[in-house]
Parts: C-alpha cells; sequence; structure tokens
C-alpha cells in the first residue's frame, strides 16, 4: 500500500506552525500505513470469517446433534440399569424366600 499524502486541517497548520503539522502528517501516514488494512485484504479477511463462520456453524450443528444422540444413549442405560436392578432385587427376594421356607421346612421335620 503506497503511502498517501496527508493533509492537514488548516486549524492544525496555524496552531502548530507548517513543519509541525508536516512532521505530524508523515508520523501519522508512516503509522496508518504500518497497522491499517486495505479494502482489499479487508475483503479477503471477512470472506475468510464467512466461511470459518458457516464452518462453525456446522460444527455446532454437530455437536448438537452428537450431545441428543448421547442423551438418548444414556436414557436407554438408565432405562436398562433399572431393569436389571429390579431384577436383582426380585430375584434376591425369591431367593430369600425360598431358603425361609427350606429352613422352615428343615425345622418341622425334625
Amino acid at each position: 500500500m503506497a503511502a498517501r499524502r496527508l493533509e492537514v486541517p488548516e486549524v492544525l497548520r496555524r496552531a502548530w506552525g507548517d513543519e509541525a503539522a508536516e512532521a505530524f502528517a508523515v508520523w501519522l501516514a508512516g503509522v496508518l500505513e504500518e497497522r491499517a488494512v486495505s479494502r482489499d485484504e479487508f475483503r479477503q479477511i471477512l470472506s475468510r470469517l464467512d466461511v470459518l463462520e458457516r464452518d462453525v456453524a456446522a460444527l455446532q450443528a454437530d455437536v448438537r446433534e452428537l450431545r441428543r444422540e448421547m442423551h438418548e444413549r444414556f436414557d436407554r442405560i438408565y432405562y436398562q440399569r433399572v431393569v436389571q436392578t429390579r431384577w436383582l432385587i426380585g430375584a434376591l427376594a425369591v431367593i430369600g424366600t425360598v431358603i425361609s421356607l427350606l429352613l422352615a421346612i428343615g425345622q418341622f421335620a425334625r
């Protein structure tokens, strides 16, 4: 980007003088050239950011879908654990009842 000559307002030229106003203009032009971005570069950056924004939106949608699937899986696992726990408790109750009956029968058989 070529350094453009900056025009210092007349009010500043009168207040600072020609030499100070010219030095300020040269300094400011250098700072702007060093740190500013041209319009073409800005448009390129914006187009790249648009692409990144679309990619991030797609990733967010994927993450939402994965979370939904994980919640469904955890819900199924939770339901299976509840069923297994009920069966375990039922089986232990039946085994306890059978043992109690066998002990009662054993005491009456003596």
